[in-house]
C-alpha cells in the first residue's frame, strides 16, 4: 500500500465520491436500453418522446375526396352528405397543387382544378355540419410528367426555389386549417426524393407548428416510413397501405392475412421506438384482378374483380382495426366528380356499389377502444 492509498478521506470527500458513483449507476441504466445490440455493431436509438397532441385507438374512419375541380357547380357538398350517410366519422379533403414535372422548380395552384379557399372553408363546415372530423392533405401533383414520373422522384433544378414554393403552399393551407380548427393537417404526402432534407422539413413543421394548434402528420409511403428522421415532429406518423400481398397467387382472404402478420410485426416493432400512432392515410385497393399484387398500379389491368377488392379490406380490417397503435384509416377514395364511374364494373379504387363498402360500413361502424397506446406492440384485447 503506498502512502498515498493509506491516507483517509475527510467525510465530506467520501460522501461525495459516494454520491457520484450512484449518480453514474442511473445514467449508466438510464443509457442501457437506448443501445441495441446487433450481429456486428451497436446501434443507437434515441428516446421519442408522446406526441404533443394525443389521439383514441380507431378514432379516425374516414373516407378521401380529391377536390379536384375549381369549378363552382361541382357537387362536392352532395359527396360530403353520401359520406356522412355512411359509417365513417371522418373525410379527408386532399387538395392539389401542381408542378409541371419532376424537374420544375415552381409549384402553383390551379384555379380550374382546386377549389378556391372561400369554397374550401364552406366544405369545411359542411363536413362538421354533418358530424364529420376533418383532416386536410395537401398534394403535389405533375401537371405533364415525363416516363415514370410522379412526386415521389421529384427533383428540382433548384431546390432552394422548390422549398421555398412548397412552403408556402403548405403554410397557406395550414392558416386555413387553423381558422377552421380541422383535426388533422398533413404536412405532405409521399414526396419520398425530399424526406432526407431534414433540416428543411424541421423548419416547415416548425413554421406550420405556429400557426395551426391542431394535430400534425405526414403520409409516408409505404416501403419508405423508416428513412425519415423528423418523425417525432409531428404528432401522427400517416403511411399508405400499397403493399404487395400475393406476389401473383390468387387473393384469397386467408393468403391475405398471413400476407399483413409480417408487415404488421415489422411496422410495429418500429413505431415502438418512434412512439406516435398510426393513422393510414390511403387505404385503397382498385376493384381488378390485380389489386392485392399491384394495388398502387391502377392501370395494371381491366379486370375487375369485386370480391378481390372486399378480401383486400377485409384483411386489413381484421389486421390493424383492435391494433393499439393505430389512431385510424382514410379509405382511397369517394367520387368526386358526376362523371367518375362507380359499381361493380368500374375498375378504379372507388368502393361504393361493390362488395367492398360492406366490408369498410361494418368495421367503421364498430365502437372506438379508448385511449391509444403508441408504443404498445403485443396482441390487441378484445372488445
Amino acid at each position: 500500500m503506498t502512502p498515498e492509498q493509506g491516507k483517509v478521506f475527510p467525510r465530506g470527500k467520501v460522501r461525495l465520491a459516494v454520491l457520484a458513483s450512484f449518480v453514474f449507476l442511473i445514467a449508466a441504466a438510464m443509457l442501457f436500453p437506448m443501445l441495441k445490440a446487433s450481429d456486428d455493431k451497436v446501434e443507437w436509438i434515441s428516446p421519442a418522446q408522446p406526441p404533443e397532441k394525443a389521439t383514441s385507438v380507431g378514432e379516425f374512419r374516414g373516407i378521401a375526396l380529391q377536390l379536384h375541380s375549381g369549378w363552382e357547380g361541382n357537387p362536392f357538398e352532395e359527396y360530403i352528405d353520401q359520406i356522412a350517410a355512411t359509417t365513417a366519422n371522418t373525410i379527408c379533403f386532399v387538395i392539389p397543387a401542381y408542378q409541371e414535372n419532376c424537374s420544375s422548380n415552381s409549384i402553383f395552384i390551379d384555379i380550374r382544378r382546386t377549389p378556391n379557399d372561400a369554397r374550401i372553408r364552406r366544405l369545411i363546415d359542411h363536413a362538421k355540419s354533418r358530424d364529420l372530423r376533418v383532416l386536410i392533405m395537401p398534394v403535389v401533383l405533375l401537371d405533364q410528367p415525363r416516363e415514370d414520373e410522379w412526386r415521389g422522384k421529384i427533383s428540382p433544378e433548384d431546390w432552394d426555389c422548390w422549398w421555398e414554393n412548397y412552403s408556402d403552399v403548405v403554410v397557406k393551407y395550414a392558416k386555413l386549417a387553423k381558422w377552421k380548427h380541422v383535426d388533422i393537417f398533413v404536412v405532405g404526402s409521399e414526396l419520398i426524393s425530399t424526406e432526407l432534407f431534414s433540416d428543411r422539413w424541421r423548419q416547415l413543421i416548425s413554421k406550420v407548428r405556429s400557426i395551426y394548434d391542431g394535430r400534425l402528420a405526414y403520409s409516408a409511403n409505404w416501403d419508405h416510413y423508416r428513412p425519415i428522421e423528423w418523425w417525432d415532429e409531428l404528432d401522427i406518423v400517416g403511411m399508405t397501405s400499397y403493399y404487395d400481398l400475393t406476389d401473383g397467387q390468387e387473393p384469397t382472404l386467408e393468403r391475405l392475412i398471413e400476407a399483413w402478420k409480417p408487415i404488421k410485426e415489422e411496422v410495429l416493432e418500429w413505431q415502438a421506438k418512434i412512439n406516435r400512432p398510426i393513422v393510414f392515410t390511403e387505404v385503397g385497393w382498385p376493384n381488378q384482378k390485380t389489386c392485392a399484387q399491384y394495388p398502387w398500379n391502377y392501370y395494371a389491368s381491366s379486370e375487375p374483380d369485386p370480391q378481390a377488392q372486399a378480401n383486400c379490406f377485409e384483411a386489413f380490417f381484421r389486421t390493424w382495426s383492435q391494433e393499439p397503435t393505430v389512431s385510424g384509416y382514410v379509405v382511397w377514395e369517394w367520387p368526386n366528380s358526376p362523371s367518375m364511374k362507380t359499381g361493380p364494373e368500374d375498375i378504379g379504387y372507388v368502393p361504393t356499389g361493390k362488395p367492398a363498402m360492406d366490408v369498410i360500413e361494418r368495421y367503421y361502424s364498430m365502437p372506438l377502444r379508448g385511449a391509444s397506446q403508441p408504443c404498445q406492440t403485443g396482441p390487441a384485447t378484445s372488445e
